[in-house]
């Protein structure tokens, strides 16, 4: 039915046919830029990515870059269940080697467990499939016309190796043969501690030269359950090769703007830390190889931060230079691997018996290592020495506040003078209040005729501040600490102190949010920080002064959910802060020094009534 020229109806009608057509036309080109043209520009990168792929496999440079994609997670026990394993029995780890793409990829701590009821072991590796995989993985790089062994070999043990892995046992010998006339070879050996070394070795049995590159590979899906990101401490990829610490974070990788590393020639270790724990790839210190440190979600380089998308999988690799085998004969590629605690003495033995430089690199003792770690060794010698974590603090403390002494003594004299005329500084300060330059020429020659200086005390303590520190990062990093017990409620050095004033202290029912827990050491710390404060000469700023005072309970809000290891180290020198600088102010001020009140003044003494005649 057409319209009318005559019909009113008709200007409304064609106004909202053309309105249709428009949100029709509005509604299809929508959809093609915001649809399909995102859609088609993810097919291309894809397509590109996959050729990208395939003419690295091309060129011998296929590397592994991804896990493998699993249909399904599985727990931990139903992946090791699934084929042929051969044990680890180290005095230290314990693991297997899954026979099917020959990974090292389950191996768990003796000493060391998840949770402080002791049940279920830390791990260090996990296999492909699980929630957390990471894993070590060893093979050849070659120009495709020869069969690799890859993710779907299936080793077979050699004859005469032994059927289990122990410390300081014969290496475990696996074999594959290419049905090309290639047979290869993979010998795996544990030392006494965390130290796994990897030996491949190809035999070339054709007629023609064979040119091969070998390869190790240490992946993990995501971060760490427990990871932090404080910026104190760094967890995430970590090497040192030629000659220059490589640290980037786990955050930027994941947002593809890290410090992504790709060394030609490099010489040196590579691998990915924990807070206490370490995985790292040992290349001969001889060898130069091919380093590289990655993020990526199947072929893709992640972009959109940790864990956007899910599947993230961040890997270090080490590609060793062309090795040309020669018909009839074999060509063999030595690999160390280190997997286990963090612990500095092995780390230097390491060191020093196979020169891997730098090695101990991996305990994060920060900017101020020059004392970080002599005060690292004084604390495991005094746990050596008393066998107990809590008293090692204690007594590490001591000693340290009577290193400081000199410096903490001049900064309490200067105190103290300053507490002595802190009265007579107020009067001068009302006396002149509506003439600010006599004030300050008055205080001026109040300051030269006492000899107090107001800055003196200062300088001490920031000479003092890189030594806090590094106590700090001592303790932080020290997986000694870890599930250490000090003192009734506190099970775990490592950990906050689990009690909390809002309920007091577990006699109420109820159980505060996670900001009000704040534990009975926490406020014994706030208590001394108090003390301390009392005793410590008022600023002259009111302002000042009030912040000072409120200073205690917002450290004290801001530190609760600290490790309790440091809790405990903060109040005990507190305590002994404020003995030493009541000692001052007992030898400055007189025997009538109120510690309690605060104050420098002397207590008005009552005079003597005449004896009765």
């Amino acid at each position: 039915m057409g319209f009318s020229p005559n019909d009113p109806n008709a200007a409304k009608d064609r106004a909202n046919m053309m309105m249709a057509v428009v949100v029709s036309m509005v509604i299809l080109l929508g959809f093609h830029f915001f649809v399909e043209v995102p859609r088609e520009k993810a097919a291309l990168e894809l397509a590109k990515s996959v050729k990208k792929e395939a003419q690295a496999q091309k060129a011998g440079d296929a590397v592994p870059s991804a896990a493998p994609v699993v249909p399904e997670l599985k727990t931990r026990e139903e992946v090791l269940s699934e084929g042929t394993r051969i044990a680890i029995k180290g005095a230290r780890v314990t693991g297997s080697i899954s026979t099917k793409a020959g990974r090292l990829d389950d191996l768990t701590l003796n000493d060391h467990y998840t949770r402080i009821d002791n049940v279920e072991h830390i791990a260090i590796l996990a296999p492909v499939g699980t929630e957390e995989a990471k894993y070590i993985d060893s093979g050849w790089l070659g120009d495709n016309q020869q069969a690799l062994p890859g993710d779907n070999t299936v080793w077979t043990i050699a004859p005469g190796s032994p059927k289990e892995m122990t410390s300081g046992g014969k290496p475990v010998v696996m074999t594959w043969d290419n049905g090309q006339g290639l047979v290869f070879e993979r010998s795996v050996a544990i030392d006494e501690n965390f130290l796994f070394t990897i030996k491949q070795t190809v035999h070339n049995n054709t007629a023609a030269e064979v040119k091969l590159r070998p390869f190790h590979v240490f992946a993990r899906k995501g971060v760490p359950h427990d990871f932090t990101g404080f910026y104190t401490l760094h967890e995430g990829p970590l090497g040192y090769m030629n000659g220059k610490e490589y640290d980037p974070g786990y955050k930027d990788l994941a947002k593809g703007r890290g410090e992504w590393i790709e060394i030609e020639q490099a010489k040196g270790w590579l691998g990915i830390t924990e807070k206490y724990w370490m995985v790292a790839l040992l290349p001969e210190p001889s060898k130069t190889f091919k380093a590289r440190v990655i993020c990526k979600v199947g072929l893709e380089d992640c972009t959109g931060g940790l864990n956007n998308p899910p599947g993230q999988h961040f890997q270090t690799d080490v590609r060793g230079l062309e090795m040309a085998v020669a018909p009839r004969s074999a060509m063999t590629d030595t690999t160390y691997a280190y997997a286990g605690v963090k612990n500095l003495g092995i780390m230097r033995g390491y060191q020093e018996k196979y020169g891997f430089e730098k090695l101990e690199l991996g305990l994060d003792f920060g900017i101020y290592y020059i004392i970080t770690k002599p005060f690292y060794y004084i604390l495991h010698f005094l746990i050596q020495q008393t066998g107990y974590v809590g008293l090692a603090i204690l007594l590490m403390t001591v000693i340290v506040r009577i290193f400081v002494f000199p410096l903490a003594s001049k900064s309490f004299r200067s105190m103290a003078k300053m507490k002595l005329i802190a009265p007579k500084l107020k009067e001068l300060q009302e006396t002149y209040k509506d003439d600010k330059a006599k004030m300050q020429v008055e205080i001026y020659e109040l300051y030269k005729k006492e000899d107090a200086n107001p800055f003196s005390g200062c300088w001490p303590i920031i000479v003092q501040i890189p030594i806090i520190f590094a106590l700090y990062k001592v303790i932080l990093i020290s997986v000694d600490l870890r599930h250490a017990p000090f003192w009734g409620w506190i099970r775990d050095l490592s950990a906050p102190d689990p009690t909390t004033i809002f309920n007091l202290f577990g006699l109420i029912n109820w159980q505060p949010p996670h900001f009000l827990m704040i534990g009975a050491w926490p406020c014994l710390f706030c208590l001394t920080m108090v003390l301390q404060k009392r005793i410590t000469p008022p600023m002259a700023d009111p302002t000042q002064e009030k912040l000072q005072t409120y200073f205690p309970f917002i450290a004290t809000l801001m530190m609760a959910q600290f490790a309790s290891g440091l809790i405990i180290y903060w109040t005990w020198s507190n305590v002994l802060s404020i003995l030493q600088q009541y000692y001052i102010l007992k030898k400055f001020g007189g025997e009538d020094t109120s510690l309690i009140r605060g104050h420098a003044d002397r207590r008005k003494k009552k005079p003597k009534t005449p004896p009765k005649p």
